[in-house]
């Protein structure tokens, strides 16, 4: 199949079509056939792994339960960006808009990622990323089985390569060293927030980014940014999810107020770690801008 960007579109809307039906009319073997298990959900502030059809089947359940408190009638989604990421992966990004029977938007405009894999002659989605908290009811509908959700206390072999790996990102914007970033970034990167999806697929956009972040870090007179691992996640073999809290400081004071953010890294052939995908909340998406700055996914979609 040719790798080019209106056949990964396509088939990331007909998937995205297909569990749009099904999630508007209950159908729930609709919306079955077109996820592979185990099934990973990630947000900002947690993460969930169905692993049986059972699984699946309640978190549907709870869905739907969640649409009709709500008072859901329309599901307005698009895709924002999809791209094959190698012959059998495709990476997308897609928009939700929840609606009610007189048009009213019922909140905030989700992002999700998702991970699509070819089995045979067929794409499956295998794994999904939200712009949302884990408290929130739709995260809850999502993460939950019964109680609340409860976020993991940090700590263990996850969170010390999900730590070291945020170390390494805050010493490249801090040193301006975009050699260190480059180590720590698998191209293309894809960056969600409540204002919209970016790609950064080459070097060049990579370096253009860099340069303006630092710029910025320098124009608002950041002296350090503090960054701490909150709960972090094994996902399959090669992949970490997982949540960390930003301080950005002019010497005692904050720049912007402090802010949640979740990551993916992957490991590489090379055994090194690598993120994919940065998720930042709504509302903190910024620094202030300097004299003569517009605005953007910054510090930087990675800081």
């Amino acid at each position: 199949m040719p790798q080019s960007p209106d056949i990964a579109h396509e088939v990331a809307a007909r998937l995205l079509a297909d569990t749009g039906d099904a999630l508007m009319t209950g159908d729930f073997e609709l919306f079955r056939e077109q996820f592979l298990l185990p099934q990973s959900i990630a947000t900002i502030g947690g993460t969930r792994t169905l692993r049986t059809e059972e699984d699946m089947r309640r978190t549907f359940g709870q869905i739907q339960e969640h649409y009709a408190r709500i008072g859901l009638d329309r599901l307005d989604r698009w895709i924002e960006v999809a791209l094959f990421d190698g012959p059998d992966e495709i990476r997308s990004c897609h928009i939700t808009h929840m609606l009610s029977k007189s048009g009213k938007l019922l909140n905030r405009p989700i992002l999700t990622m998702s991970r699509l894999l070819r089995e045979g002659d067929r794409w499956l989605i295998g794994g999904t990323q939200y712009t949302i908290s884990a408290e929130s009811p739709h995260g809850q509908a999502l993460l939950s089985d019964g109680p609340p959700y409860s976020p993991k206390s940090a700590g263990g072999a996850a969170e010390a390569v999900f730590q070291n790996h945020l170390d390494r990102v805050t010493r490249a914007y801090m040193e301006d060293r975009f050699d260190l970033l480059m180590a720590a970034v698998q191209l293309p990167l894809f960056l969600q927030a409540s204002e919209g999806a970016m790609l950064i697929s080459d070097i060049q956009q990579m370096q253009e980014d860099f340069n303006r972040s630092v710029t910025r870090l320098r124009v608002q007179s950041v002296t350090d940014i503090v960054r701490r691992v909150q709960s972090a996640e094994i996902i399959g073999e090669k992949r970490i999810h997982g949540t960390y809290r930003t301080h950005i400081l002019s010497r005692d004071q904050l720049v912007i107020p402090a802010y949640k953010s979740a990551m993916s890294i992957e490991m590489g052939a090379d055994l090194n770690w690598r993120m994919t995908s940065v998720m930042h909340p709504i509302g903190h998406l910024t620094l202030p801008e300097g004299p003569g700055e517009s605005g953007g996914l910054g510090p930087g979609g990675p800081v």
